[in-house]
């Protein structure tokens, strides 16, 4: 199984875990598709993690879907990046600022 998350960004608060499935499944053999969803609002937040059997299917897909258009919006997909690193992120751009 792979161990390369991708992330998803800029999708249309109109997509759908089924048409996100279906614009992804053409690279391989999807292992989850996770559509961020906004509880509140009952719709998507605008981003989604997605991941492949392999790294090379996942690879692909980045290749493919990277800047092209799902559901009216142009989408950008990369590596995901573990949330330990997001948190670093942040804590040295808030001690930064003050």
């Amino acid at each position: 199984m792979s161990e390369l998350f991708m992330s998803c960004s800029g999708l249309s608060f109109r997509t759908t875990l089924e048409s996100l499935r279906n614009a992804f499944v053409q690279f391989g053999q999807l292992v989850e598709v996770n559509l961020v969803m906004d509880k509140i609002a009952n719709r998507p937040r605008g981003f989604a993690f997605i991941s492949y059997a392999t790294d090379e299917e996942s690879r692909k897909a980045i290749e493919g879907m990277h800047g092209k258009f799902l559901d009216g919006r142009v989408i950008f997909v990369e590596v995901a990046k573990p949330r330990s690193e997001i948190r670093k992120k942040n804590l040295i751009s808030r001690d930064s600022q003050r």
